[in-house]
């Protein structure tokens, strides 16, 4: 059958029409007589009642067409142009709708200012030529890096910092300021000349001496919390008496803790810890220990004990502030990584990936990078024919390399999970004239204590600060107040140190 529709009105049928079969017409003596072609729809030559039905639907459709748009009011083919010519009339004669108005960008005129804070890796050429959206010249940046670089380091940029730059209307920097901490303010602004001048204010604090005491319960940090102090205390607490005690192993519950600290205000806001003057710790495994900070005349401050015997030694107690030996130095260690008896040239101290690594005694670093199994690492070569080495680092301190000089207790890594490695961890090793040596069997010499010719000053200095250390009570009770230091001080002492 044909397939036939009707759509608005439209009539379309399916079919195909061919002239390339020919029926042969025959006469009643069953004679051909003359080919014509024959209508076919769907390929097949329709039979002569499927041809009248074909019709009769045509003539259906034809009628149902004459319906819609002749006979039915409204629909005449007549109406529906007048229809049309009345629309078109009316839209001529009708006004032109009113165009409406795109409200102009504002054009940007006089002063804009740029704030934020410098994010973490950021300089400040980066902030200031378009990650911070101030887009200067590189002429313009070049002028303000010029003008702050006499009165603060850039290399002390800071991720968290705040900053302000004020830019003028053709592109040139009118005013900036960098808050570096709660003291110290870098300011830049054009003088009467026009050139760009840099200042560096700083906020006058007071030093304030306090006393603090306790008791270990579960650990030195909960015990100077619950003493009203900052945790950071406990980073100076440590690092006094780093070279004696292994605060990690060797703290015990009933331990006891004095300390006598220099605080600094800025109004009624504590800022920071700056110094410890003097520090007890008396323990059952590690023992008593006290340090009295002091200055010998033309020396630089440091620690000794009642006595006038240096607190510091040829090599700290540990590399690590906190660590716990996880492995240590075995020549017929079975080995974690490659199954099979190897030996265990060090001490392994596990730790959390990041933790700071100090330098063990003061000296020269011989090799800082990748060194296959030992993953990345560092040597220092030390006196008295000792060298250390540091493995399965991190990542390392970027402005140290390989001819620096460090002094104990210097940070020169991050410990990591590098080479071959069964967990985080810092292998600690130890060669005395080329051959290894277990560090823990090793016996530190001192450092040279107050000279005969001092001894006299130093107990004369120090003997007011062993009576006050002695007097402070080891409860954990609120700290006591002592009479203060100097008033004011410069912010930017370097024994002053954040918490």
């Amino acid at each position: 059958m044909p397939e036939v529709f009707a759509a608005g009105g439209v009539v379309v049928v399916v079919g195909t029409f061919t002239d390339r079969r020919m029926v042969d017409k025959r006469s009643p003596s069953g004679k051909k007589t003359a080919r014509r072609p024959v209508l076919e729809l769907g390929g097949k030559a329709p039979a002569r009642r499927g041809t009248v039905r074909l019709f009769f639907m045509l003539g259906v459709l034809v009628l149902v067409n004459l319906y819609v748009f002749v006979w039915r009011d409204g629909t005449s083919i007549g109406a529906v142009r007048a229809k049309a010519q009345s629309i078109g009339t009316v839209a001529l004669d009708a006004p032109p709708a009113p165009i409406p108005e795109v409200a102009a960008a504002p054009v940007e005129s006089g002063p804009r200012t740029v704030a934020g804070k410098v994010a973490k890796g950021e300089s400040l050429g980066k902030i200031l030529r378009g990650s911070a959206g101030a887009d200067l010249s590189a002429a313009a940046a070049d002028e303000l890096i010029r003008a702050v670089g006499p009165v603060f380091d850039l290399r002390g940029l800071r991720d968290g910092q705040a900053y302000t730059i004020v830019i003028g209307e053709r592109g040139e920097v009118e005013r900036f300021e960098l808050v570096v901490s709660k003291t110290v303010t870098i300011r830049v602004e054009r003088g009467e000349d026009g050139a760009l001048v840099g200042t560096k204010d700083e906020a006058a604090t007071r030093i304030e001496t306090a006393a603090v005491g306790g008791a270990i319960a579960s650990s030195l940090y909960a015990s100077v919390k619950a003493a009203g102090e900052d945790g950071a205390l406990v980073n100076f607490f440590v690092d006094v008496f780093a070279y004696d005690i292994d605060f990690y192993n060797d703290t015990r519950e009933g331990d006891t803790f004095r300390v006598i600290v220099e605080k600094e205000y800025k109004d009624q806001e504590f800022l920071r810890y700056r110094r410890i003057l003097a520090a007890e710790y008396s323990g059952k495994t590690a023992g008593t220990f006290r340090a009295f900070y002091w200055q010998p005349t033309g020396k630089p401050g440091r620690y000794y004990d009642e006595t006038g015997a240096s607190v510091e030694k040829s090599m700290l107690k540990t590399p690590l502030k906190f660590a716990r030996v996880s492995s240590s130095f075995n020549p017929k260690r079975m080995h974690p990584v490659l199954h099979r008896v190897k030996g265990h040239f060090g001490t392994d101290f596990a730790c959390p990936v990041g933790t700071p690594v100090w330098a063990a005694a003061d000296g020269v670093i011989t090799q800082r990078g990748p060194a296959g199994g030992a993953g990345n690492m560092i040597t220092i070569r030390h006196d008295n024919g000792l060298v250390t080495l540091y493995m399965h680092l991190s990542k390392f301190i970027p402005t140290l390399k390989v001819g620096d000089r460090v002094a104990a207790k210097t940070v020169i890594a991050y410990s990591g999970n590098t080479g071959l490695s069964s967990g985080p961890h810092l292998h600690f090793g130890v060669k005395k004239n080329g051959v290894y040596v277990d560090f823990q069997s090793l016996k530190p010499t001192r450092a040279a204590g107050v000279s005969k010719g001092d001894l006299t000053r130093f107990r004369a200095d120090t003997g007011t600060l062993v009576e006050q250390l002695a007097a402070i009570a080891t409860a954990p009770t609120a700290p006591t107040g002592i009479p203060t230091g100097p008033a004011t001080t410069a912010a930017g002492d370097p024994a002053a140190i954040a918490p």
